[in-house]
Formats: structure tokens, C-alpha cells, sequence
């Protein structure tokens, strides 16, 4: 007859079943260096402290992230700006050189020399990192330089750059070279102004004595919305020109109607030279580089220096001296050329040192994120210590374990091996 302790024998078998479980723990911990792979997993705080140190690192790797894509920008506004000093250099030995007897030889090469840098610098302006224009501040969709065609041609078209000591001095050329590529501010004094049809997206402006030309860049704000949804609080390109009170630009939709539109009181910002209305000059992107921390940096493609720069160019580009009724006018002429290449020295100087100021700037922004950065990788390694800490597991400790346990299920499957065979007659 056969003894059966069936209690001892079902404590047995949870005795194992839980020795299992720690068996299969301890062999994903050896094969993982967890302590487990779910939060659940963890004890006690561990869980918690686990889910708050991640956050942290998060948090820390988000910030490392959005540094690097801003000194990306940062650097490459850098590598424009140092070029935008050598094209200053440039043009400053070019007018150098205007300064000598033989100017009207070196005329001709410095008028395309001129032109060539024109296009250099609005190319610098528009310096662009995966879409984002690093010199449109906030506007970093659109590029800053209106098309550098249409800044040439409507300079030539606009400007007297004929040199006449009686008709034409330095003095006039400068100033209406600065005038052209100036921001000119108003209101437009027309009740809705604007008037579209219903068969394109274009909309005829009135706008008195506007001194506009194709390719001029002009923001209106103020607007109210007609032809059932045209907005015209925008930055457009003059597409065409009727006369001097009106010009024609191409909205973002069309209207339902043959209509008139845009309320009264409507702003105008117009420019010859940029795109970005009448975004401040001082306006800088700024980026969340820490917790309490934001750093502004980046130069705005309108800023004076940058004008003056195009003023000089595209006065060069067309220069010519006029030649006099006589001796005397001939050489009074030949002065006020000298004038205006001095005056034109003097501008190309201080937008050098204009920009040079412009590259140190960027350049202490640059160092502030780069120990923003720092900072955050040192945290981060700290924290994945404390991290490691709190989720690792020495793997000699799961390994030992893991021995141990496995002894123990041994030994538990012999004693019930054992339990199975007892009977009466080992006690007789």
C-alpha cells in the first residue's frame, strides 16, 4: 500500500513553478543586462526613477538636436557672411583702382566685375540650409533678395548713374541709388484698392506715384479678404505695370468675381532689393537651447549694410562719365568721378566692418550653444549612469543566480521524483 502526501506534493509542484519563473528572470536578464524589460518588471521606486531619468535623457536629447540643426544654420550664415567680406574686399581694391589716371581703361572691366558681384552677393543672401533661408529670420521660407535680374535691369532703368559735375553729381547718384533700393512705407489712399476677375489670380493695385517695377517686392497689411476669399496680407512680386498708379501682382488664390476689394486703410511695405516686408532689421531667430534658456542669433538679409553693399554694386555696374562740352567740364567731370569712387570707398568700408561685427556676433552665439550642447551631453551621461544603475544588473549576479535556481529545480525534481515511490513498506 502506498503512503500519498498529496499537500506535500502540490507545494512541491509550486515550489517549482516558481522556481521556473525565476529561472526564466534570471536567464533574460543574463541574455539582456536588465533587470527586466518592462517597467512592471522593476521593484519598488525603481519603475518610477526608471520613467523620470528617460524623460530626462529625452528631454536632454531634444534640445542637443535642435542645437545642431541651428549651428548648422549658423555655420553656413557664418561661411556667406566671411564671403560677403571678401566680396566687399574685392570691390573696395576694384574702386582702388578707379582712383588712378587710367580709370577709364579699368571702366569697362569694373562695370562687369560689378555686375558679376551683384549676383554673387544676392546668392550669398540667399543661402539656404535643407529649405530654410538662414537670412529671412522668422520669413525662413521665401527667399530674402527679390530676383537679381530684376534688381539689375530696374536699377539701369531707374537710376542716372552718368557722372556730370553740373547735372548729375556724386552726391545725387548716391542718393537716388539708396532711394531705389530703400524700403518705401504708406497707406494706399484708395478705398479698396484692389480689383480681380474671375479667370486668374491676378489683381490690379492702385496705388498713386508707387515708383514700382517688375520684380519689386511689395507686403500689404491691413487687408480684408473680397472675391470670396482673396487675402492680400502678403508678400507679392509686380508682375506688371500699367502706369504710375498702377501695377498688377499675382495672388495666392483666385477670386469668384469681378469685384474690388480690401477695405480701407490698406499698409504697403516696397522694395527694390528684399522679400521680407517689413520684417524689422533687428529681428533674430531665436532657439530654445535649455530649460530658461533661449538664444537669439542670425543678421537679416535687409539690413543697411547689405543695401549699401548693392547700392555701390549697381551703381558700378553702370557708371560712365560723361564726357564735357569742353576741357574744363571734362575734368570737372573726372573729379566728381573720383568723388563718387571716394564716397563709394568709404560705404564698401563700413559694411565691412558692418559685417565684421555681424561674424563676431554669430560667432559668441555659436559658442553659447556649443556649451548649451555640452552641458546637455554631460547630463546625459550622468543620467545614463544613474540610469544603468537603477535597470543593469551585474551579469555574475544573474549568472549565479541563475546556477543556483537551476540546482534548486534539480534537487526540487529529484524530491519529487523520490515522493512518488514511498509506500508502507519502507518503514517495516
Amino acid at each position: 500500500m502506498r503512503i500519498s502526501n498529496s499537500t506535500q506534493f502540490n507545494r512541491l509542484q509550486s515550489s517549482l513553478r516558481e522556481l521556473n519563473a525565476g529561472l526564466a528572470i534570471a536567464e533574460e536578464q543574463i541574455s539582456t543586462g536588465k533587470r527586466a524589460t518592462r517597467f512592471s518588471g522593476l521593484t519598488g521606486n525603481d519603475a518610477r526613477i526608471s520613467i523620470e531619468l528617460r524623460t530626462a535623457i529625452s528631454t536632454r536629447e531634444t534640445y542637443v538636436d535642435n542645437i545642431n540643426s541651428t549651428k548648422l544654420r549658423a555655420d553656413v550664415a557664418n561661411a556667406a557672411l566671411l564671403e560677403m567680406q571678401t566680396v566687399a574686399t574685392d570691390l573696395r581694391v576694384e574702386l582702388i583702382k578707379q582712383t588712378q589716371d587710367l580709370y577709364k581703361e579699368n571702366l569697362p572691366i569694373m562695370n562687369e566685375f560689378a555686375k558679376t558681384q551683384i549676383d554673387r552677393l544676392a546668392n550669398l543672401l540667399n543661402s539656404q540650409v535643407a529649405g530654410v533661408f538662414v537670412f529671412s529670420g522668422p520669413a525662413s521660407n521665401k527667399p530674402p533678395i527679390a530676383d537679381a535680374d530684376a534688381i539689375k535691369t530696374n536699377f539701369a532703368s531707374s537710376v542716372n548713374t552718368v557722372v556730370d559735375a553740373a547735372t548729375n553729381t556724386a552726391a545725387t547718384i548716391l542718393n537716388n541709388g539708396d532711394t531705389q533700393l530703400n524700403d518705401r512705407i504708406g497707406t494706399l489712399a484708395t478705398n479698396n484698392p484692389f480689383s480681380a476677375n474671375a479667370t486668374d489670380k491676378e489683381v490690379r493695385v492702385s496705388h498713386t506715384n508707387h515708383g514700382l517695377s517688375v520684380g519689386d517686392k511689395i507686403t500689404f497689411t491691413a487687408a480684408t479678404t473680397f472675391g470670396g476669399g482673396v487675402d492680400m496680407n502678403d508678400t507679392f512680386t509686380v508682375i506688371s505695370v500699367g502706369n504710375a498708379d498702377s501695377y498688377t501682382v499675382e495672388a495666392k488664390t483666385q477670386s469668384n468675381a469681378i469685384v474690388n476689394g480690401g477695405g480701407n486703410g490698406v499698409t504697403y511695405n516696397a522694395n527694390s532689393f528684399n522679400s521680407l516686408g517689413g520684417l524689422a532689421t533687428t529681428t533674430e531667430v531665436t532657439v530654445n537651447a535649455a530649460t530658461g534658456l533661449n538664444i537669439s542669433y542670425g543678421e537679416l538679409a535687409n539690413q543697411e549694410s547689405f543695401a549699401n553693399l548693392f547700392e555701390t554694386l549697381n551703381i558700378f555696374a553702370n557708371v560712365q562719365v560723361a564726357a564735357g562740352a569742353n576741357e574744363a567740364q571734362k575734368q570737372a567731370n573726372e573729379a566728381e568721378y573720383r568723388t563718387l569712387v571716394d564716397n563709394a570707398r568709404t560705404v564698401v568700408e563700413q559694411a565691412f566692418d558692418d559685417i565684421n561685427r555681424m561674424v563676431a556676433d554669430l560667432g559668441g552665439d555659436l559658442s553659447r550653444l556649443e556649451a548649451a550642447k555640452e552641458t546637455h551631453k554631460n547630463e546625459i551621461e550622468l543620467i545614463t549612469k544613474q540610469l544603468d544603475d537603477v535597470e543593469n544588473i551585474d551579469s555574475f549576479e544573474a549568472i549565479n543566480r541563475f546556477q543556483a535556481l537551476r540546482s534548486q529545480i534539480e534537487a526540487s525534481y529529484q524530491i519529487t521524483a523520490a515522493s512518488r515511490g514511498f509506500s508502507l513498506l519502507n518503514f517495516l
